[in-house]
């Protein structure tokens, strides 16, 4: 049986139909999957993977970005180019 490494997510191989990811082997790829993951209890292991549930599309190509903790924010987003026309909408 395999668990999903992320905090919140009781995913497993044998209740869920997701796929599971090992975390990549290059090291800062690695580590940047962790930092996303925001596990502060302990490292990824060889063993650890994430399931598909926390990638855009289900496809380890993207980042892992869906998480419980991100459900409720809003982007708030605003491109430079904006935030300079509301500051100064005459000019």
């Amino acid at each position: 049986m395999v668990n999903c490494w992320a905090p919140q997510c009781s995913h497993n191989s044998v209740r869920e139909s997701c796929s599971f990811f090992r975390f990549p082997t290059d090291v800062a790829l690695r580590n940047s999957w962790a930092n996303l993951v925001r596990r502060a209890d302990s490292i990824p292991s060889n063993n650890s993977r994430l399931c598909s549930c926390h990638f855009k599309d289900g496809l380890k190509e993207n980042s892992p970005s869906i998480f419980a903790w991100n459900e409720n924010k809003i982007n708030r987003f605003v491109s430079p180019e904006k935030r300079k026309r509301r500051v100064h909408p005459h000019t």
